[in-house]
């Protein structure tokens, strides 16, 4: 492996250390990871902008004689103003554009995928399941006529739990608790299912602090334990400095406040 490689592999075992000291305290040295992060963000982000969309859509055809791009590079300029505070209200016009045409664009796409597909979607065809899996179906994981019933009454009741213009009598009640129970086993699962994600992450980055994440070739040559201890004591190290100066920095306590 080229010497880059295996420098990149140690610092990010260092910088996956430095985020977990965070489960002691915040501390300085996790700041410095999590700053680093959001730069590198944020520095991905601005250099894919500018090569893939402001350079191909404005500078290249302003480069090729289409003039008409000065409108939208006069706009981009007008955004700038904003950060002074005599010609602020000049950046409210290419805000207003920016506003109204991802109104006018994303209407029809959103109402077509939240609304109308949604909706589609949670009519079942009762006929075409019972032909392909009966009323309930074990390989299938579960799918079936009695599935689709529960989907299309569990969505009613969640609805009529958030109907208010009706008062919520006894039998209102009723399916509104239902309505409540099918809302909690959805957050739950959904909760579930990120709890699982974030451990996933865990797995995957503790499987490279032990090297079992490449071949055996590349660990021999990238040491990945030896990067973990060394990553360990240099950001112990780090808690054990801060923390001694912040009791020296610390006073006394019995010291009397100053008059």
């Amino acid at each position: 492996m080229a010497t880059i490689d295996i420098a990149g592999a140690w610092v990010s075992i260092f910088l996956t250390m430095c985020i977990f000291s965070y489960l002691y305290d915040d501390n300085p040295i996790y700041k410095m990871a999590e700053h680093l992060f959001l730069g590198v963000s944020i520095g991905i982000s601005t250099v894919e902008i500018y090569f893939g969309a402001f350079k191909p859509n404005m500078l290249d055809k302003l480069y090729n004689g289409q003039l008409l791009s000065i409108v939208p590079l006069v706009l981009v300029l007008m955004l700038f103003l904003k950060v002074n505070r005599k010609y602020s209200w000049v950046a409210r016009i290419p805000i207003a554009f920016i506003v109204a045409a991802y109104a006018g664009v994303k209407l029809t796409g959103q109402a077509q995928s939240n609304l109308m597909t949604q909706v589609s979607q949670s009519m079942p065809d009762l006929g075409q399941l019972w032909a392909d899996h009966g009323m309930w179906d074990w390989s299938a994981d579960g799918a079936g006529v009695f599935s689709g019933l529960f989907l299309v009454v569990g969505l009613v009741a969640a609805l009529l739990h958030f109907y208010f213009s009706a008062p919520h009598n006894r039998p209102m009640r009723m399916v509104s608790r239902f309505g409540v129970m099918v809302l909690m086993l959805s957050f739950g699962a959904s909760f579930g299912y990120t709890v699982m994600g974030r451990i996933s992450l865990a797995i995957g980055r503790v499987q490279e602090m032990l090297g079992l994440d490449r071949p055996a070739a590349e660990a021999a040559a990238i040491h990945p334990q030896v990067a973990s201890v060394v990553s360990a004591g240099v950001v112990i190290a780090v808690l054990v400095a801060w923390r001694m100066q912040q009791a020296r920095s610390a006073p006394p306590a019995d010291a009397e406040p100053a008059p």
